[in-house]
């Protein structure tokens, strides 16, 4: 697939050091996008600038509703005035960034479940979704779950019900509650119902970002 379009000015992106006194992840946008090369503003950490400098390894991060995607580049030069920004080589080879470590944000949506056996699926179970992100959800339910169990699981989404597998990791007994806490990764999940959770996962981030919570 063609990321390039994905690449428009004032696109908010990451710069990723690996090494060096300066090795660290730092947030700014792109500037301007070009056939060769594009630019940066220069990130600042505290007020200062990051003084980046002209040969310097890095990757540049960027995200859409679905996925995270990588450049592998380098400061090709760095220009002061009027605005500080730094000119990286582009060779249109962007990455998807296939993450095991997926954002996990709280989320309370209706979950209703039935476990594989060997005598074939168990009776329906219902929960209340506590968190979820693209690899995996929390839920609490009234009875146990074992762990390392497989579970046909359908997710009451706001785009509408998506059914995944699961496989179940842990299981906790709430002292107050009573309940059960369940934490389950998907189980050979196909990518397109992995986007349609990251991108529930995106609106539930931005709705947080607009009351303050994030």
């Amino acid at each position: 697939m063609d990321y390039r379009k994905k690449l428009v000015p004032g696109l908010a992106v990451d710069l990723m050091i690996s090494e060096g006194e300066l090795a660290g992840q730092y947030k700014t946008h792109l500037d301007e996008v070009g056939e060769k090369i594009i630019s940066v503003f220069a990130p600042m950490v505290q007020g200062q600038l990051v003084p980046l400098r002209e040969g310097t390894p890095l990757k540049v991060i960027f995200w859409d509703e679905v996925a995270a995607y990588e450049i592998n580049t380098t400061i090709m030069q760095r220009i002061a005035v009027p605005v500080a920004i730094f000119i990286l080589e582009y060779s249109n080879d962007i990455r998807r960034v296939q993450r095991r470590n997926y954002v996990r944000i709280p989320a309370t949506y209706l979950v209703t479940f039935r476990a594989v056996t060997r005598q074939g699926l168990s009776d329906t179970q219902k929960g209340t979704m506590l968190d979820l992100s693209g690899g995996g959800m929390r839920f609490q339910t009234n009875e146990p779950v074992e762990k390392g169990a497989i579970l046909i699981a359908t997710l009451d989404l706001p785009t509408g019900p998506i059914q995944i597998s699961a496989r179940v990791c842990r299981m906790e007994k709430e002292v107050e509650s009573k309940k059960y806490s369940i934490s389950v990764d998907f189980y050979q999940i196909p990518e397109r119902d992995r986007d349609r959770i990251i991108r529930c996962v995106f609106d539930l981030q931005r709705d947080m970002r607009k009351k303050g919570l994030v």
